[in-house]
């Protein structure tokens, strides 16, 4: 008796190598991205009446993807396929907070995930407006906020504002080592480098002790003390000097934060470095009007892969996720074929060539000569009888198809 695996193809007409999961989702050929593509009059809107914060969009959205996925991903990254920030949006990216299961930074437990159509896995849902903020920013800031900042009150909501750390951190703060003291004889006024209070140059800058802690990749005594001002009147708050190398500001709350001060208002981190979760599973989506094109699919599967790397980039002034956590955090975007559910749709785009694949041993049948190919690039036609369940690349003479043995 004949068995069968379910078999997906690839349209060359949308991409070479891109996987049709439906009309409107479609999977990289790298197996890392997806592209969802809306009507022109929800993409419109998205764009114009800042949908992601104000609609019921994106979870319209991540509900019809977990029709087709199963429920693997931590986080979920919405990202319009726009070359810049639309000027209708006055912002560079959002978190949007869904769950959280840690205790000791400054939330409580909670989960609303199966508003978005997760079944309790997913905690984070996040929104970039354009291609280069994956790459230059702020996607380190936006991953930071699943965490932080919640843990303690600064003049900035969410972010560290006027408060200090062992460096600028990706959401605000100055250089504790900077700051100066009793500045002009006065007091209450005070000077430090340069420094934004919300955010510090995108992507240029790694995460702060206090970050790397509250995120669970740092023990509390790898934080070293700081401060944090409140009750700043915003006309104190101004360059110091002509070079605009510092800032001053005046201050009567100034706030001086220890490891057991830390511990003492907000609790031990539970679970702590040593047993929390470093290694994210990741979905990346790209939000279109149309399907992706080649070159689009580059651009994407590049700046994902550049930020989800697990290696130095060798770029001077830029961080990608492991470089910022120092090689401790990872983000898995990989595999995404593997995360679709038994029970998806199978669309037969092209049916020149047909292709079956037999239970065991795998074997891919094919109605022209042909040559298997994996992912690697590797040649495994003589393989082809004993193929192990993956995703594979079939040259033929009409051209070529991805098949997926499952």
């Amino acid at each position: 008796m004949k068995h069968f695996f379910t078999l997906i193809l690839i349209s060359m007409s949308v991409s070479a190598y891109a996987l049709q999961i439906s009309d409107s989702v479609f999977i990289s050929p790298s197996d890392k991205v997806v592209n969802y593509v809306m009507s022109t009059a929800d993409y419109d809107s998205w764009i114009l009446n800042d949908d992601f914060r104000k609609s019921e969009q994106p979870s319209v959205i991540t509900k019809k993807l977990y029709q087709y996925f199963k429920d693997d991903f931590d986080m979920i990254m919405l990202i319009t396929n726009e070359k810049e920030r639309p000027q209708t949006l006055s912002y560079y990216g959002v978190n949007r907070s869904v769950a959280n299961n840690v205790e000791g930074i400054g939330m409580g437990r909670y989960s609303n995930s199966s508003y978005y159509g997760s079944d309790g896995k997913l905690f984070s849902l996040m929104y970039l407006p354009y291609l280069d903020a994956i790459k230059y920013g702020p996607t380190l800031h936006e991953f930071c906020h699943c965490w932080a900042n919640f843990a303690i009150p600064t003049v900035e909501s969410g972010h560290w504002g006027i408060c200090g750390g062992n460096t600028k951190g990706q959401l605000g703060g100055f250089k504790q080592s900077t700051l100066l003291t009793n500045v002009d004889g006065i007091a209450n006024k005070y000077s430090v480098e340069s420094f934004g209070t919300y955010a510090n140059g995108g992507n240029s800058v790694p995460y702060n002790e206090m970050e790397l802690y509250l995120m669970g990749m740092l023990p509390i005594d790898s934080v070293h003390e700081f401060d944090a001002f409140l009750d700043v009147p915003p006309e104190s708050f101004q360059y110091y000097d002509e070079s605009k190398t510092r800032i001053c500001f005046t201050s009567d709350t100034r706030i001086h934060y220890t490891q057991a001060s830390l511990i003492e208002l907000l609790g031990k981190r539970v679970p702590d470095c040593t047993n929390s979760q470093k290694e994210f599973k990741a979905l990346f989506v790209v939000l279109s009007k149309q399907p992706l094109t080649s070159d689009e699919w580059t651009s994407y599967e590049s700046g994902i892969g550049w930020f989800c790397q697990t290696s130095d980039d060798g770029i001077n002034g830029l961080y990608n996720f492991w470089e910022a956590t120092r090689g401790v955090g990872a983000i898995d975007p990989s595999g995404l074929s593997f995360s679709l559910k038994s029970t998806t749709p199978i669309n037969y785009i092209d049916q020149d060539m047909t292709i079956d694949v037999r239970m065991l041993p795998a074997t891919i049948i094919c109605s022209e000569s042909f040559r298997v190919f994996n992912l690697s690039g590797q040649d495994v036609t003589n393989r082809n009888g004993s193929l192990p369940s993956a995703i594979y690349i079939v040259h033929t003479a009409k051209g070529v198809k991805k098949v997926w043995v499952r």
